[in-house]
């Protein structure tokens, strides 16, 4: 379920990104090379989470 949470909102925000990097540089909006590009940074955030980041079972003890 994380995973589609990270997809739809890097989707949400990359097409708005997209769309103002694009009317800044005065170019036309290509919402297929954002939403892929978008897609693809998702998955590697989520990949890089499950992989590199350690988890640390000390963190969530209280004392």
């Amino acid at each position: 379920m994380k995973f589609f949470v990270v997809l739809f909102w890097s989707l949400i925000l990359s097409e708005i990104a997209g769309f103002v990097i694009g009317k800044l540089n005065d170019t036309s909006f290509q919402p297929n090379l954002v939403a892929i590009i978008a897609v693809v940074f998702a998955v590697f955030i989520f990949v890089l989470d499950k992989i590199a980041i350690s988890k640390d079972p000390e963190a969530k003890t209280s004392k």
